[in-house]
């Protein structure tokens, strides 16, 4: 190929946004065909755009750290109630394409949510949509937004994404205001896109923390649950076992 041919080809390439065409000198074999080496260059050029959208995707998230599953500690001693063979199966994503919701429901420490990050970050691998939020942090922006008179821009904005992340619900209380902001994210989210969430309070508990409002619970409660799947992650704290296991170290 001539000088100028190549110089062309590396231009429209760049304009086409397929950078494995761009640099194909380092990757066709000169042993092989035409059609072979096309056909090589396309299957990069496939596997580098989901690489990209996977990071794109990961960043628009906003999770705090990245957590995969493949480094959860699965242990019967610590978490007895937790089934891995369910944790893998709810990774195959089927309860998004479904609208189902996930609720990983423990005490503080349990690994709650790393797991909700690992789902999610194996929902973005397989193509979806993905927003993480702490449940204060939704309220604090929906109360904002709605005293800037922006609260339905802002709520169809939080909800264009196929799965939500809503962590540590249960952990601050709410006022009466706060809880029905929550309500209306969910509502709007009931058979239309699927919703994570983890706290550390059984259900019995919910109107505590959501402005003891008992009505306004159970409608939210029967959104959640209705074909939900529930991660039951009471156990042992890790981070206590860490620590016991730093104690011991610093006593021998």
């Amino acid at each position: 190929m001539s000088q100028h041919n190549h110089a062309k080809l590396v231009e429209l390439a760049k304009l086409l946004k397929l950078p494995m065409l761009a640099g194909y000198n380092q990757y066709i074999s000169k042993e092989a065909n035409f059609a072979d080496n096309l056909l090589q260059l396309l299957e990069m050029e496939v596997l580098e755009k989901e690489r990209r959208g996977i990071q794109r995707r990961t960043k628009v998230a906003g999770f705090p750290v990245i957590h995969t599953l493949d480094t959860f500690e699965f242990s019967s001693y610590r978490l007895p109630k937790l089934r891995k063979e369910d944790v893998f199966q709810l990774a195959e994503c089927h309860y998004i394409h479904e609208k189902r919701n996930v609720l990983a429901i423990g005490n503080s420490g349990t690994g709650k949510t790393f797991m909700a990050i690992a789902l999610g970050l194996e929902a973005i691998r397989r193509g979806y949509t993905v927003r993480f939020r702490r449940a204060s942090d939704l309220v604090n922006q929906m109360s904002e937004a709605q005293n800037e008179r922006q609260l339905s821009r802002y709520i169809k904005a939080i909800n264009n994404c196929q799965v939500l992340v809503i962590d540590e619900l249960g952990y601050l209380n709410f006022d009466l205001q706060g809880a029905s902001l929550l309500f209306q994210v969910f509502a709007a989210r009931y058979e239309v896109s699927s919703t994570i969430i983890t706290t550390n309070l059984e259900f019995s508990k919910w109107p505590a923390f959501l402005g003891n409002d008992q009505a306004m619970t159970n409608a939210l409660v029967d959104r959640l649950i209705h074909r939900a799947e529930i991660l039951n992650m009471n156990g042992i704290s890790y981070r206590l076992k860490d620590a016991k296991g730093e104690l011991n170290l610093s006593n021998a």
